[in-house]
């Protein structure tokens, strides 16, 4: 599956939405992206995609070697290094669920998100039949209440390593009652970060989040597709990334080959 790595096609975060839809089969109305048809290829029939605030793509290079399981998606699967749209959060993943440029969908904060006409990926899903699950900080939530099928709210004033604990765990619920699509959001990282822990919190994190990912990837679907990408390179601390390329890590693979 590694040979699209050999291409000079340059990747975006704009791509997730388009190949997302094009693996569920659905209609995405508008996207600034382009579906990356490799991954289209392998026959899958669900998506996971699991948004690690922060997880830039020199991050994940320094991570890995203390990591277990995303290296054991990459191995089969692709490691692809994405062009970020935003060093903001909101109006990242407002790209990764639509495939809009932030100019396009006009999303900058969380009421802007419940405002926006702009339909995302887990409401075209639901809308066209495919059952859909959303894993994230309350506020964000709420915007797919009653739009989806499956909305699980967390408060952000938890500590970070339990908002994570508690975004996993809610992923392995949710995907009990199995969604065509679920999207799961992970701050442990980003929070490590802006609450000053260093290099050994942000790496507490990542194992925190790593072994959730080999629990989700047991729960899921074998035809399930597992995506894991950052929103945007670490934007605060002494690790702040200050000059291009703004990269995050774009993880895709099958559940099981």
């Amino acid at each position: 599956m590694r040979e699209i790595e050999k291409t000079a096609r340059h990747f975006s975060l704009l791509d997730v939405a388009p190949t997302i839809a094009g693996v569920l089969k659905i209609d995405l109305p508008q996207a600034d992206g382009r579906a990356i048809p490799e991954v289209i290829g392998w026959g899958c029939d669900s998506v996971v995609l699991l948004i690690v605030d922060s997880l830039g793509y020199q991050l994940y290079e320094w991570l890995s070697p203390r990591l277990k399981n995303i290296p054991r998606l990459v191995e089969r699967g692709l490691l692809l290094r994405a062009s970020s749209v935003s060093n903001r959060t909101t109006p990242s993943i407002a790209s990764i669920l639509s495939g809009l440029l932030p100019e396009h969908h006009h999303i900058v904060d969380k009421e802007g998100a419940k405002e926006s006409s702009i339909l995302s990926l887990p409401e075209i899903a639901s809308a066209q039949g495919l059952r859909s699950a959303v894993v994230m900080e309350k506020n964000g939530a709420e915007v797919y209440s009653g739009l989806i099928e499956i909305v699980n709210g967390i408060s952000d004033r938890m500590d970070p390593l339990e908002f994570d604990r508690a975004s996993c765990q809610l992923s392995l619920d949710a995907l009990s009652r199995r969604p065509r699509l679920l999207v799961s959001y992970f701050i442990g990282i980003d929070k490590a970060v802006h609450m000053g822990k260093g290099a050994d919190g942000i790496r507490e994190m990542a194992i925190l989040i790593d072994a959730c990912v080999g629990k989700v990837v047991q729960a899921a679907s074998s035809r399930a597709l597992i995506v894991i990408c950052g929103d945007h390179p670490i934007h605060a601390g002494k690790l702040k990334r200050t000059q291009e390329p703004y990269d995050v890590a774009l993880i895709m693979a099958r559940a099981e080959t």
